[in-house]
C-alpha cells in the first residue's frame, strides 16, 4: 500500500498476458518456439527492428500472442560492451527474466510435450524437472539462455493453504509416472488452445522492494515464501509473479542495458475496460506510469506501462 491510501486490490481476473524478448537471432529463437515446441508464428513486423509474434494460434482474443521476440540491436560503437555483457552473462547480474512460464491445460499434454523434447534431446537445453507441490514443471533454456518453464497445475483441491500461504516446494518429478500419461501415438505438433503464460519469475536486488512493489502497490496477493523469494497472485492462484535474489543484491537495474537479450517486458491482462480503467487512474494517481501506448496493429486499444523497483518494464492492457 503506498502510504496514506486505500489498499488497493487487483481484479481476481488479472492474469500473465504474454512475455516479450530481446534475443540475438530471430531465427535460432523461432527454431526453439515455433519449430521445437510448437508455438505458432501469428505475426511479424518488417521494421528495421525486426519482431516476432508467437501463440497457439487458436485465441481470437486480442492480442493474440503469447511471446514476442525482438532482435537486439548493436552497432560497432556498443559492440565490444555488448559482447562483453552477453559473454559474462551469468556474472554481470542484471536484473530480469529468471523464467517465463507456460502453462498447460492437462498433465496428458505436459506429458506429450516431455516425450517429444526427450526424442528430440540434442536440440534440447533441459534445466530441471521439479513438483512443487501446486504444479509439474519441466525446465528448459532458449538459444540466448532465457528460463523456460513448461508446467501443469493439480487441481486446486489438492493446494494445501495456510493462511494466506499456499504451501509449495521443490521436489523431484516422477517422470515414469509423467510419462505413463503420454499418448505415445500422438505426434506432439503444437500447443492446446488453452495454454497461457502461467506466471514469471524475476531476478530482483531487494525482496522488501519486491514485495511493497506487487504487492503493496499493485495489489497482487503474497502467496508464498522460499528461501530467498516471494510469489504473488491475483486472488487464489499460487503465484503470477515470482521474485528472487538468487543473483544477489548487488544486481543492476534491467533499464541500465537496453541493448541486451533477455526481458524487455512483460504484460498484465486485467479483464476489461472497466479494471483497466481503474488501474490506470490508480497508477496515474501516484505518477507510476512511465509510458502510454494508444491503439496498435497489436491488438491493444490501450495499454500503460511501469517499472518495478529494479526498471523491470510491465505493461498493463484489456
Amino acid at each position: 500500500m503506498i502510504q496514506g491510501s486505500t489498499p488497493f486490490t487487483i481484479h481476481p481476473a488479472a492474469k500473465i498476458g504474454y512475455v516479450h524478448l530481446r534475443v540475438s537471432d530471430i531465427q535460432k529463437s523461432l527454431q526453439f518456439y515455433h519449430s521445437l515446441l510448437g508455438l505458432k508464428l501469428v505475426g511479424r513486423t518488417s521494421s528495421s527492428s525486426e519482431s516476432v509474434f508467437l501463440s497457439t494460434g487458436a485465441d481470437s482474443k486480442s492480442p493474440s500472442f503469447l511471446i514476442a521476440l525482438s532482435k537486439v540491436e548493436t552497432t560497432p560503437k556498443d559492440k565490444n560492451d555488448f559482447l562483453f555483457l552477453q559473454d559474462n552473462r551469468r556474472s554481470r547480474k542484471v536484473a530480469g527474466l529468471y523464467h517465463l512460464a507456460i502453462l498447460l491445460p492437462e498433465r496428458r499434454f505436459l506429458a506429450n510435450i516431455f516425450r517429444h523434447l526427450q526424442e528430440h534431446r540434442d536440440h534440447v537445453h533441459f534445466d530441471g524437472f521439479a513438483d512443487h507441490a501446486v504444479s509439474e514443471s519441466i525446465y528448459l533454456r532458449d538459444p540466448d539462455l532465457n528460463g523456460v518453464e513448461i508446467y501443469r497445475d493439480r487441481p486446486r483441491s489438492e493446494w494445501r493453504w495456510k493462511g494466506h500461504e499456499v504451501h509449495m516446494v521443490t521436489e523431484p518429478l516422477n517422470i515414469q509416472d509423467l510419462l505413463s500419461e503420454s499418448t505415445s501415438d500422438a505426434q506432439w505438433k503444437e500447443f492446446p488452445s488453452e495454454t497461457s503464460i502461467g506466471h514469471v519469475h524475476l531476478h530482483v536486488s531487494n525482496l522488501v522492494n519486491a514485495k511493497r512493489f506487487y504487492s503493496e502497490i499493485l495489489g497482487l496477493n503474497h502467496t508464498a515464501t522460499y528461501p530467498s523469494a516471494y510469489f504473488f497472485a491475483a486472488d487464489e492462484y499460487h503465484h503470477h509473479v515470482a521474485t528472487n535474489i538468487w543473483l544477489g543484491e548487488d544486481i543492476l537495474p534491467r533499464a541500465s542495458f537496453s541493448n541486451l537479450t533477455g526481458l524487455d517486458h512483460f504484460a498484465i491482462h486485467l479483464p476489461n475496460k472497466r479494471e483497466f480503467e481503474r488501474m490506470s487512474k490508480y497508477l496515474d494517481e501516484f505518477n507510476l506510469i512511465a509510458e502510454e501506448e494508444q491503439a496498435d496493429l497489436r491488438g491493444f486499444s490501450r495499454s500503460v506501462y511501469v517499472h518495478d523497483s529494479d526498471k523491470i518494464r510491465i505493461q498493463f492492457y484489456h
